[in-house]
């Protein structure tokens, strides 16, 4: 197998390996100039890749552009990295680091179906990283001006919370994140995020801070301990009103011998009222260090966990990989950075990339391209305490109406799980 021959800025074009709302991601080989060695945190990529309905439209451009200009600006070992963006041919593209495991929800599900838990500490140092993660997100300061950028994830949960093969654990999807900076600003009366994990702020439409993906992260970490939904309820209208409610059940009730120093963290950082909560993902992540101060060889039993529940899984997708990227491409063709693009777009002289880069295609990539599936995901379960439905496939947007209810006006555009290697399932 060979990657396809249309190219991408400094990248050779490889099979489709997932998609979503505005995008899909494509595997990017990095080909070197003549006599050059590809970078070596770049010689494989995914590429996320906007899709030919929004290249035309100028508020989906800034939307992309949006997230681009966030994520080339992050640099933390818990947030996923990105290489670049550009632009060709009308095609626009961001370059990520390529990640091999499952989303933090494909673990959770898994675990749910084996009848098996996330131990507590394991559980506990996932959202450890998480919050590291934030902390350097939330305290990014601009490039140009020196100030800070005021950056908020808006859509914390388990199916943007990356779990490496190697036990590591990625923060990914920046696409709702909110920043001083950012060309597009949020509709009022229209409220970003994944119904389940939104901060009681968030419903109220007041202004964000850090403080609102701690309460996310609360949630997760919450759900991950006690192996059930926290707010989730048959409807999103019923899931609002129980966030807006604020009920935490102790988990010290529903887990034998849970550590009170833990529930002590989840417990503050779910406060309703944000000015009782912790003030930022710092001292959140410190509250978690000193829990697990005495804990060894905890990336070691996250990687357990995941080939426990996945069996053989990351050498099948390793293998693949190694095929996949197998033969190499000559051309030389440097990024086309998207502020540069000239406005007729004809005029850049780089061959286009193939048709189904630019349509709106959701089918699955042939046989031929695409990747051996992993082990079969496992199904949800009917029980809506038990279940991650189908709200972690999609971001929702949910509009206030005059009577304080709150109603599902479909799937947010521009979100996608980046980390495309979780999505290679039947």
């Amino acid at each position: 197998m060979s990657l396809a021959a249309p190219d991408l800025g400094p990248f050779a074009l490889g099979p489709k390996i997932g998609g979503g709302g505005m995008a899909s991601v494509y595997l990017g080989k990095y080909v070197a100039p003549p006599g050059e060695e590809a970078p070596p945190d770049q010689e494989v990529v995914a590429l996320k890749v906007i899709k030919g309905d929004f290249v035309k439209n100028p508020d989906y451009e800034k939307m992309f552009l949006d997230e681009a200009q966030i994520l080339t600006q992050l640099s933390h070992p818990n947030v996923i990295r990105t290489v670049g963006y550009g632009a060709q041919a009308g095609a626009w593209f961001i370059a990520m680091e390529l990640l091999l495991g499952r989303s933090l929800l494909d673990v959770y599900e898994a675990a749910l179906k084996a009848e098996k838990k996330i131990p507590i500490d394991v559980a506990a140092y996932i959202a450890r990283e998480i919050a590291r993660g934030l902390e350097h997100a939330h305290a990014l300061v601009d490039e140009e001006d020196g100030h800070h950028l005021g950056i908020v994830h808006r859509d914390v949960n388990p199916s943007n919370v990356f779990i490496g093969y190697d036990g590591t654990a990625k923060l990914i999807d920046f696409g709702l994140a909110k920043a001083r900076k950012r060309q597009t600003q949020s509709t009022q009366g229209l409220i970003k995020g994944k119904i389940p994990y939104l901060s009681p702020e968030q419903i109220k439409e007041d202004k964000l801070d850090g403080r609102s993906d701690v309460y996310a992260l609360g949630t997760t970490l919450w759900e991950m301990v006690a192996m059930r939904r926290l707010f989730k309820k048959e409807t999103d209208v019923a899931t609002v009103r129980a966030i807006q409610k604020g009920e935490i059940p102790d988990v010290r009730t529903l887990v034998e011998k849970f550590p009170d120093a833990l529930w002590a963290i989840i417990e503050k950082s779910l406060k309703h009222d944000r000015e009782e909560r912790y003030a930022d993902a710092a001292a959140m992540a410190k509250d978690l260090d000193a829990f697990l101060a005495k804990k060894k060889d905890l990336a070691a039993q996250l990687a357990k966990l995941v080939e426990d529940l996945f069996p053989g899984e990351r050498e099948k997708q390793e293998e693949w990989l190694a095929e996949a990227t197998g033969k190499e491409r000559k051309t030389f063709i440097p990024f086309v950075p998207i502020a540069e693009v000239p406005e007729v777009e004809q005029s850049i002289p780089i061959t286009p990339p193939p048709p189904e880069v630019l349509e709106e295609v959701e089918a699955e990539a042939s046989p031929e391209s695409s990747p051996p599936p992993p082990s079969p995901s496992p199904s949800p379960s009917n029980d809506h305490d038990n279940d991650h439905d189908n709200d972690h496939d999609h971001d929702h947007v949910v509009k206030k109406s005059s009577i304080v209810t709150y109603a599902v006006m479909g799937a947010i555009a521009g979100a996608i799980v980046i980390a495309a290697f979780a999505l290679m399932r039947h």
